[in-house]
């Protein structure tokens, strides 16, 4: 069980930390320390979240509050990639804000496929290790090629993404 327990946590959340450093990348594009400490703090609250998220599942995976998180994060990620395709990248606050936010609102979603995992399987421990080696370890691969590439492939990479898991939260979220 050891390894469906990390597997099960692992994969998801190696996406959803590639997602996160979109979000990082765009916050310390203008303002390195405001965007580093924004990702900061947002990893530390995804972690903080973990045992809020245990006692708080059976409520959040029900028909009517799954509804409203899909459409808040949906309309959350289609409403920063239209900030960030009309606008350059965030200042100083905004860097913060844009690093945290993003980073703990992408962090739900690693938190519950943990916390998922390890009701499912019933090891705790290897839940929690795949979760959390699955976003680090992506949040950051990708934080560090991202400063590769050029700073506007950069942008239209994250704003496309951004779009495109807005409108697929949105409209699985409406089916």
């Amino acid at each position: 069980m050891d390894e469906v327990a990390f597997l099960a946590s692992f994969l998801p959340c190696s996406f959803e930390g590639f997602e996160m450093s979109l979000f990082s990348y765009i916050a310390t594009s203008n303002n390195r320390k405001m965007g580093n400490l924004g990702t900061l703090t947002g990893v530390l609250l995804v972690l903080s979240l973990i045992y809020l998220t245990y006692i708080f599942l059976p409520v959040l995976i029900t028909d009517t509050s799954e509804y409203i998180i899909r459409m808040s994060l949906g309309f959350l990620l289609i409403g920063m990639a239209t900030l960030f395709f009309f606008r350059d990248y965030p200042e100083p606050r905004g860097a913060f804000l844009t690093a945290a936010l993003g980073i703990t609102a992408e962090g739900i979603e690693v938190d519950i496929f943990t916390v998922s995992s390890w009701i499912m399987t019933g090891d705790y421990t290897w839940a929690l290790i795949g979760g959390i080696l699955g976003f680090m370890w992506s949040l950051i691969a990708f934080r560090i090629i991202s400063v590769k590439f050029p700073k506007r492939m950069m942008k239209n990479v994250a704003v496309g993404l951004l779009y495109t898991v807005g409108f697929i939260i949105l409209t699985s979220g409406l089916i």
